[in-house]
């Protein structure tokens, strides 16, 4: 799967994590995944018959978060509304989505922002996100 078209979002059940794409499934907000363990279903489309081993796994939608395609320092990749540590700037900043510039931002905890671009290179660590670490953007090294 092409990485920016990757989300996470934290599940309903059990509030961990889990990684997919977002769908909308009977005004429930999902996040599809590959799972070879549990669900394999089978599709017709125009007399081909095709297989996908995908599960359907309700998330709370607030937590949506749409991957960069860029990876940190550790080749982790960074999401929107990841708190990343820049080691050059001694810093945390959230990962945003600027719409008026159609580009992803960093901002820090006084509400400064840059181009992630601008910022990026081997210096970023991710180091929690907004939902579970905001405490990290209120502290300082």
């Amino acid at each position: 799967m092409n990485d920016r078209y990757l989300y996470k979002a934290k599940r309903l059940d059990n509030g961990e994590w889990v990684q997919g794409v977002p769908f909308e499934i009977e005004g429930k907000q999902v996040i599809l995944i590959k799972d070879n363990e549990n669900l394999l279903r089978v599709h017709y489309l125009e007399e081909n018959m095709w297989t996908a081993e995908i599960y359907a796994i309700e998330v709370d939608e607030s937590t949506i978060c749409q991957c960069t395609a860029m990876p940190d320092k550790n080749k982790k990749l960074v999401f929107e509304h990841d708190i990343v540590w820049d080691s050059d700037e001694r810093a945390f900043y959230e990962i945003i989505w600027n719409q008026e510039d159609m580009c992803w931002n960093v901002e820090d905890a006084d509400g400064h922002k840059s181009e992630f671009e601008g910022c990026y290179g081997g210096t970023i660590e991710v180091n929690g996100n907004i939902f579970d670490n905001k405490e990290l953007l209120e502290s300082e090294e």
